[in-house]
């Protein structure tokens, strides 16, 4: 049943945003009781953590199989944002779930913790695709290809356009050489 709430709470989210979204509308479309909402979320932040941590997860998982297909790192980075531009192309694409959360809810520890920690998960996974975590500076690169990717999925979601993905697979091997 919790999953099942998560579930419909993300559709929801995502597709209305947070603060669009009331609990009787979760209620409503999950179909099922308040109180069985309640005894699992009693509060509307609790949703609102899960379900991004469940994004993140899937998120991640996605992105983990990206860069699994190849041992270059270039081929690696360049699949992450491979992928992102697959994603963008999709009717349902809002852009980055973790800034909209914190964008509608700044003043929310718990949600700014979660999305902070998909952020730097998502560093690590640029940082294990360069294949040299050690090298001087994989750090910094990996941190300057993740920003890459955050413009990317802002510059998508403003000018609905899946070719600034590709825009910054460019730069990021220019980075790279």
């Amino acid at each position: 049943m919790r999953d099942h709430i998560v579930a419909t709470a993300s559709r929801l989210f995502y597709r209305s945003g947070i603060r669009a979204v009331g609990m009787d509308l979760v209620i409503a479309e999950a179909n099922i009781a308040k109180a069985t909402l309640y005894r699992y979320f009693p509060t509307k932040e609790q949703l609102v953590v899960e379900y991004l941590k469940a994004r993140s997860g899937r998120v991640l998982a996605a992105m983990e199989v990206a860069v699994a297909a190849d041992t270059n790192p270039a081929k690696r980075v360049a699949s992450l944002f491979r992928h992102l531009e697959q994603d963008a192309h999709s009717p349902e694409f809002r852009g980055c779930a973790f800034a909209l959360a914190v964008a509608e809810h700044e003043e929310s520890d718990a949600i700014r913790t979660v999305a902070r920690g998909h952020k730097d998960a998502v560093r690590r996974i640029f940082l294990d695709a360069i294949s040299e975590p050690r090298k001087a500076g994989a750090k910094r690169l990996s941190e300057q290809l993740a920003l890459l990717y955050d413009g990317a999925l802002a510059s998508i979601l403003v000018y609905r356009n899946p070719q600034a993905a590709k825009n910054a697979a460019l730069v990021a091997s220019e980075l790279l050489a």
